[in-house]
Formats: C-alpha cells, structure tokens, sequence
C-alpha cells in the first residue's frame, strides 16, 4: 500500500474516534493510484483515489458488513469479497492471498468485539 494512501485511510479513522485494526491495499483502478480498505473498530473503511482531488474516503458500521471470502483471479492476484448492506462487493488487492486471509480474520473479530 502506497503511504499515502494508508496515511490518508488513517487520518480519516482516527478523526473519527476509531483504531485502524488492519488496512488492506487495493489495486490501481481506471484512474490510478493504489486505494486502500481499512477495518476500524466500529466501521469498515474505503479509501480510493478520485480524478480529480483528494481520495474519496467511504465508511461502513461493521454491522452491516456481511461474509467475506478471498478468491484468485483468473490472471493472477487476489480478489476480496464482502457482502455489504446486503449486496456483494468485490476488492481486487495487491496484498498476498495470506494478507487477506489475516484482513478477514481480525474483521470478523472486530464484528464480534462492536456488536
């Protein structure tokens, strides 16, 4: 994850009162830059780059972040899945299929420690 990017993921969390437990680096998108995912103590984060601007930074209660899974993408790289307010979201990251594993672990613990 770039440091910017992760600088910028917590910079957002700790504004908001919470502790960074993990982040997550995401890949490149259409418009460049390294984006990342973050899980606070009460909310999931989103970190992307924009265009034009700063980051666009997106929070989620960690009661509305359904199961998870880490898949392989066909060419190479992992892809994290989430279920998010009911509907599917795919992450592709630059981390290791390890590092997702270990992303989606301490989620699920930060679920059952908020709720």
């Amino acid at each position: 994850m770039s440091p910017a990017a992760q600088a910028q993921l917590l910079g957002h969390v700790v504004a908001a009162g919470e502790d960074l437990l993990v982040a997550l680096p995401l890949r490149a998108g259409l418009v460049g830059g390294e984006g990342a995912l973050g899980v606070g103590t009460v909310q999931l984060w989103l970190s992307r780059p924009q265009l034009v601007g700063g980051a666009s930074i997106a929070a989620v209660p960690l009661g509305e972040v359904g199961a998870g899974d880490v898949r392989e993408r066909r060419f190479g790289g992992i892809v994290l899945q989430l279920v998010l307010s009911g509907r599917p979201v795919q992450f592709a990251t630059s981390a290791d299929r390890a590092a997702a594993e270990e992303f989606l672990r301490v989620l699920a613990q930060a679920q059952r420690t908020a709720s």
